[in-house]
């Protein structure tokens, strides 16, 4: 396994989709590049509803990935790389092949007086829970740059800071979250714009143990909101979130239950350096907000304390990546992410404090439809108790483009 790193180290071959601008990110198979992608081909095709102003986009991509991780991880997962899955203790390597990245797409856009309507789907085959299911990703109308309804990617993270990775969950660190939501935009000037949105609350979680057993629901929709600047060297977002839980929990000793508020804040952005590359980045911590970043370490977001009480545990992340475009079909995105719970609370001596994430890969466009790519990725997890662990995968990807 080290030599076939080392190896992959000296050069490594990722996946990308079909020619797009110079300089964009052509291997984007979620987030704002993907988006764009997108975009680009509804531009291209020109394919319209007969008798109506409607163009329409149907296609997608069947994706075959390849992996080999030196331990196999603990829970049900594997097609996908969780540095709060690292096992602790003895542990064979794995690996397997999956073909649950596999994507379907629809994109419409409607011109109208007032601006175009949009309307957008996507679905895959890939819940993470380890199985191969239909899941919805995506389902919205949007009305020009103003309003949005639907299903689609959270206020509080930012899609065009998320960097392009082969593994399908991407860097621990990271905020990321797809849910339903409806969400306002206005224009303050030349490149400025404040975005406002009501969205899921998604704090339903039971865990029952041995002893304990905890119950969390959410008690009112989340309010996110964010201030953007974009510009021709980059863009930068700073974000904020607001959201309130009940969560009880059972011992021998009775229950305990209260609400529970979180507040989180994000400062996001890429950075536009030389000729074609790009700086991705990202910083972002909050209380009770453990659920938004890409690494489900802390679901709940709450701890117990010695007298019984609840409070809200800070969960803090950082990813920074770059991206360089050798030539028009080549592509290196390398970078690392970071994720750390505080010590509020009790804390078995096994419970995860910190992960860390990083992941390589060089990418190339073999055909416009066929699309090979390798990566290599690196994962540690700290326990409460100071014990660590470290894990390796190599990954390869297949896709063909279908539209």
């Amino acid at each position: 396994m080290k030599r076939a790193l080392a190896a992959f180290g000296a050069l490594a071959i990722a996946f990308a989709v079909q020619a797009g601008e110079e300089g964009a990110d052509f291997a984007a198979s979620k987030g704002a590049g993907a988006e764009a992608q997108l975009h680009q081909r509804l531009r291209a095709a020109v394919r319209t509803i007969p008798g109506t102003d409607t163009q329409y986009l149907i296609g997608g991509y069947l994706q075959l990935d390849g992996f080999a991780t030196r331990k196999r991880q603990d829970g049900d997962e594997q097609n996908t790389f969780f540095a709060s899955s690292i096992p602790f203790g003895p542990a064979g390597s794995h690996g397997g092949l999956s073909a649950r990245q596999s994507q379907f797409n629809w994109l419409s856009r409607t011109p109208t007086g007032r601006g175009d309507v949009e309307t957008r789907l996507e679905a895959n085959l890939f819940p993470l829970d380890g199985t191969t299911a239909p899941t919805l990703n995506q389902l919205y109308v949007k009305w020009d740059e103003h309003l949005i309804a639907g299903k689609t990617y959270s206020t509080f993270m930012d899609d065009d800071a998320l960097p392009t990775t082969l593994d399908y969950n991407g860097p621990a660190g990271v905020t990321f979250s797809r849910q339903w939501l409806v969400r306002g935009t206005v224009k303050l000037g030349k490149g400025w714009s404040l975005a406002a949105a009501l969205e899921e609350a998604q704090a339903d979680l039971g865990v029952r143990g041995a002893v304990l057993a905890l119950q969390a629901s959410g008690d009112r929709p989340e309010f996110a909101a964010r201030l953007r600047y974009e510009g021709e060297g980059g863009h930068f977002q700073l974000a904020g979130l607001s959201r309130r839980a009940s969560v009880r929990v059972t011992s021998p000793a009775g229950a305990t239950e209260r609400g529970v508020s979180g507040t989180g804040v994000s400062a996001s952005g890429s950075l536009s350096v030389l000729e074609n590359d790009t700086l991705l980045f990202q910083a972002a911590s909050g209380k009770g907000v453990g659920r938004y970043f890409n690494d489900p370490v802390s679901a709940t977001g709450v701890a117990l304390n010695a007298d019984g009480t609840l409070s809200a545990v800070r969960t803090s992340g950082a990813t920074l990546y770059y991206q360089r475009q050798w030539a028009p079909d080549w592509m290196t995105v390398a970078g690392a992410s970071t994720l750390r719970l505080s010590d509020d609370g009790l804390h078995v001596p096994t419970a995860l404090r910190r992960i860390k994430y990083a992941s390589l890969n060089l990418v190339h466009r073999l055909t416009p439809t066929l699309l090979l790519g390798a990566e290599g990725l690196w994962g540690e997890a700290v326990s409460a108790g100071g014990a660590s662990a470290a894990n390796r995968r190599l990954q390869f990807s297949l896709r063909y483009l279908i539209f």
